[in-house]
């Protein structure tokens, strides 16, 4: 997208100078983070910080003193350095302690806990009646349609809206509210079609998503996703290590796969089956989780459009669409393992360049298939 990058292009300026005023302000002496903290707050400078997404953005400080000198200086370092206007519909000096303020889907307030301030985080009540509004239309395609194609749309938007609002501090008490709003809903609409209960031998994806055994509806031999099955995820603070580029950067980016894990999941689950029947369209999801993601063949992060689905023991020979007979691999992988043709097999292998161990352990998925194995 156009508009969030160019946002984060020009804006960069903005976040850089919001620190060099706080955060990254130049001392004589190198002090540590916290030891810098405590000395930078016995002078008179503003403390504040940033938080920004795309042109979105909030700055964050410890009176209302400051905030009016922050907003105003703001404003004008944005009109006179970037030639940008503030929107003075969005843009406001709030105090936390007597109001919320929204952000993102968000709504945020500070309350007092053991004698000291933190943030209570909620969804946005605009938000929560959009969700409310799309989870009674999906329901409407359900049953319209019971069909597991409409069942899996619903799923997909319920993992979408939990892995995003997990990280507010009370998604359960949000989510259980629009849940019980939606109860005549579903049962007018889905007790007719389908069956209501505690999921009886759910599917592995379903296990590894929901955990506490929640009565759904089962529609077209599929489970709902409960949307009250839900706790708070602690957000974890970004890491300016992370990246591409350098050995530490992508050891430490592996490690963080979990979350990218899940969004992936999600587009997954709106890929429509195709010729495949739902056993294998979940056991492929179920089977993606627990690699984490990473090809079996190259430890390759996998996205959503790069996953295929390799039968250990082809269904030509007797093999099925069961869990343990399945495993991920990139779908050049896949090509290279099912190869038969010199020139497809040296088209493909000039591709992934794959080193000896990478090699074996493809050799191996070739040989349960009676294939020669590639020196």
């Amino acid at each position: 997208m156009l508009s969030p990058l160019l946002s984060n292009i020009v804006l960069n300026d903005l976040d850089w100078w919001i620190a060099n005023q706080w955060e990254c302000l130049k001392t004589k002496h190198a002090y540590a983070t916290n030891s810098k903290t405590r000395v930078l707050r016995k002078t008179n400078l503003k403390q504040m910080y940033i938080v920004r997404y795309a042109d979105d953005f909030k700055i964050f400080t410890n009176s209302h003193q400051s905030a009016i000198k922050i907003f105003h200086a703001t404003k004008e370092y944005l009109k006179n350095q970037l030639n940008l206007d503030i929107s003075t519909e969005k843009s406001a000096i709030t105090n936390l302690r007597k109001r919320k303020s929204d952000f993102l889907g968000f709504s945020l307030k500070a309350v007092t806990k053991r004698n000291k301030y933190v943030a209570n985080t909620h969804v946005m009540d605009n938000k929560m009646k959009n969700i409310l509004g799309k989870l009674r239309y999906l329901i409407r395609e359900i049953q319209s349609k019971p069909t597991p194609h409409t069942v899996m749309d619903y799923n997909a938007y319920i993992l979408g809206i939990k892995n995003y609002f997990k990280v507010a501090t009370h998604i359960n008490k949000d989510f259980g509210i629009i849940a019980y709003r939606l109860l005549k809903t579903m049962y007018n609409r889905l007790k007719p079609i389908g069956k209501y209960g505690k999921p009886i031998k759910p599917t592995e994806t379903y296990k590894r998503l929901h955990k506490n055994n929640f009565r759904t509806y089962k529609i077209a031999g599929v489970y709902l996703f409960p949307l009250g099955d839900i706790q708070t995820s602690n957000a974890m603070n970004f890491s300016q290590d992370i990246c591409n580029y350098t050995k530490k950067g992508r050891l430490k980016l592996y490690q963080n796969l979990r979350a990218d894990v899940a969004i992936e999941i999600n587009k997954m689950l709106q890929i429509p089956f195709g010729k495949d029947n739902l056993e294998i369209a979940d056991n492929r999801i179920s089977r993606y989780s627990m690699q984490l993601g990473k090809c079996a063949v190259t430890g390759e992060f996998l996205t959503s459009n790069q996953v295929h689905c390799h039968h250990r023991l082809p269904r030509h020979m007797g093999g099925t669409d069961e869990f343990n007979n399945l495993v991920i691999v990139h779908k050049d992988v896949h090509r290279l393992i099912h190869a038969t043709s010199e020139k497809t097999i040296e088209r493909y292998r000039n591709i992934l360049q794959l080193d000896g161990k990478q090699l074996k352990k493809l050799n191996q998925f070739r040989k349960v298939c009676n294939l020669v194995a590639l020196v």
